[in-house]
């Protein structure tokens, strides 16, 4: 083995365990929610964009034959389904309470996950027919450029919360635990497309690695704000989000 290959092969297994970690994070922030009874700021869209990004780089990991990225996307799949479950419930009960939900509704939160899960669904159905058809390259190519796309939704959602936290100057809203494996996760992709030439890698890492450093400065710049013990939903929280 050459000394490439050790250096590649160390630096991605690396990025793969801050990848993992950054893929099960969302189970503390959810958690979280779910302990206040309130959505906050944020929306679905981080959690049905990493359902997508899983199902799309899954496929990828398959086509490119890497075990790091299998291993971090099928993490990230199973969370994501939780994640996007539980978020669902939360912002369903807070707004049967009467709260005005900040930045959406429950409506919009259901049809937004709905278009991930159709999104992934059609991923699958267009990369198996491609393959019978033998157009295993062309599979290969659409679907780097759906898990590119896919990730840079995920990791840049949280900036839509931006005018929220620099209005109020509180960025709790935000994952930090989240955004530090994202960050070394990113930056050692971006290492190891750099290494490889891989355009999808490279690419997609840096504009991710970009929008989490702005995460991260915004959120040692205002922190976090002491809050008042909020105020208990006396409804329990559903399994599963539907009627």
């Amino acid at each position: 083995m050459t000394l490439f290959n050790v250096v590649y092969n160390l630096l991605t297994y690396s990025a793969t365990v801050c990848s993992v970690i950054m893929n099960a994070s969302p189970v503390v922030t959810v958690r979280r929610l779910v302990q206040a009874g309130s959505i906050g700021p944020s929306t679905v869209t981080f959690y049905g964009a990493q359902l997508f990004s899983g199902v799309t780089w899954c496929s990828y990991a398959v086509y490119a034959d890497s075990i790091p990225i299998l291993i971090s996307s099928g993490v990230g799949n199973a969370v994501s389904t939780y994640c996007m479950l539980t978020f669902l419930s939360v912002a369903r009960v807070e707004e049967r309470s009467g709260k005005r939900l900040i930045a959406t509704t429950y409506a919009k939160s259901v049809l937004t996950a709905g278009l991930f899960v159709l999104l992934g669904w059609a991923h699958l159905a267009m990369s198996i027919l491609l393959v019978l058809h033998g157009r295993s390259s062309v599979a290969y190519y659409v679907t780097g450029w759906e898990a590119s796309v896919a990730s840079v939704v995920m990791l840049s959602a949280p900036m839509a919360m931006f005018p929220h936290i620099i209005r109020n100057k509180d960025a709790s809203s935000l994952a930090p635990l989240t955004i530090l494996f994202g960050l070394g996760n990113t930056v050692g992709w971006t290492i190891a497309g750099i290494m490889k030439f891989d355009i999808f890698i490279l690419m997609t890492n840096l504009l991710c690695a970009l929008a989490c450093a702005a995460q991260m400065a915004l959120y040692l710049r205002y922190g976090t704000k002491q809050k008042a013990e909020p105020e208990v939903v006396h409804e329990a929280i559903a399994d599963v989000p539907f009627d």
